[in-house]
C-alpha cells in the first residue's frame, strides 16, 4: 500500500510571494538599475523624469521631467523634448507641459519592433550621459542620434 503524503505551504507565505512578484514585474525597466539609482525613470503617458543631467544634442537637459515628441518635418524626423512642470505634489501623468522647448533633434530612424511603452537609451560620452535613443510607444522605429 502507498501513502501519499503532501506539503501543506502556509497561506501568508503563498500571498507574500504573489505580492513580491507582482511588485518586480511592475517596476519600470529604469527602476530596476542597481542600488545607484535610476538616471531617468519613463512614466505610464511617455513622460520623461531625468534624476542627472542629460546632453541632447548640444543641449543639456538639467533634471526635471520632460514630454517627447516625434514629428517629421519635410524629409526629416525631429524628436522634441518639452519641459513639464513640476508643481509641489506632482503626480507622473498629471503635470502641465510648458509650451518651451528644451530642445528639438534632428534625427535617423531605424526599423525596430513596435512597444508599448517610450524607452531612452543613454551612453556615455567624455563623462557625461546623453541621449543615443528614443522608441516611442506606438511606434516600429527608434530615433537615432
Amino acid at each position: 500500500m502507498k501513502i501519499k503524503t503532501t506539503k501543506i505551504v502556509p497561506i501568508g507565505a503563498v500571498v507574500a510571494m504573489l505580492v513580491l512578484a507582482i511588485a518586480a514585474f511592475n517596476l519600470p525597466a529604469s527602476a530596476q538599475k542597481p542600488a545607484a539609482g535610476p538616471d531617468f525613470t519613463i512614466g505610464k503617458k511617455g513622460e520623461i523624469h531625468f534624476n542627472v543631467p542629460v546632453k541632447a544634442g548640444s543641449v543639456v537637459l538639467e533634471p526635471g521631467m520632460y514630454q517627447v515628441q516625434h514629428a517629421v518635418e519635410g524629409d526629416d524626423h525631429v524628436v522634441t523634448f518639452k519641459e513639464m512642470e513640476m508643481p509641489a505634489g506632482y503626480r507622473h501623468g498629471n503635470t502641465p507641459v510648458r509650451k518651451v522647448v528644451a530642445v528639438s533633434l534632428a534625427c535617423k530612424i531605424e526599423p525596430a519592433e513596435k512597444v508599448s511603452n517610450t524607452k531612452v537609451t543613454l551612453r556615455t560620452n567624455a563623462g557625461a550621459k546623453e541621449i543615443a535613443e528614443v522608441q516611442i510607444a506606438g511606434e516600429a522605429f527608434k530615433h537615432v542620434f
